[in-house]
């Protein structure tokens, strides 16, 4: 992507660490930017740290279809397009498997699985119509594994 001017690009999970790291850059690099969380008060509060005019703020679960497209939906009211979505939302519950709960097992799964599909279906016709791009941003724990990160190293 060469002229980044007029661009939009949305980040979940982009109210803090990694996240919000991304939409900073975003945002110096001069897009417009909108970035998710699940709590509204979270997202808003990120959004005000960001400082621009150029950043919406999206209360949205990534574990839930009809949030995501709803926050694309309001992407593109607001913006017009969407040119760059960014999955970066994700959960790590940590402990042995005879310690971790299906409830934590599923959150992860639900999130850092299924939650990256939620995101890149409810924008894959944006991002086809103005030809952008799609990044997921994944953790080395997949592939370097570590005690008591069984569920979170496969999720």
């Amino acid at each position: 992507m060469q002229d980044l001017n007029n661009k939009v690009a949305y980040v979940t999970g982009g109210t803090k660490g990694i996240g919000f790291g991304i939409a900073k850059a975003l945002v110096e690099a001069g897009l417009k930017v909108a970035i998710s969380g699940r709590k509204l008060e979270d997202v808003q509060k990120a959004k005000e740290e960001l400082g621009s005019d150029n950043v919406i703020a999206i209360a949205s679960d990534v574990t839930n279809f009809e949030d995501e497209a709803r926050a694309v939906e309001q992407i593109v009211e607001k913006f017009g397009r969407l040119d760059v979505l960014i999955a970066n939302a994700g959960v790590g519950k940590f402990g042995p498997v005879d310690q971790l709960s299906l409830e934590d097992w599923n959150a992860m799964i639900a999130t850092n699985l299924t939650g990256v599909f939620h995101t890149l279906k409810a924008g894959v016709e944006q991002l086809k119509k103005n030809k952008g791009y799609y990044i997921t941003i994944a953790s080395l724990a997949g592939t370097n594994f570590f005690a008591g990160g069984s569920g979170y190293n496969a999720s």
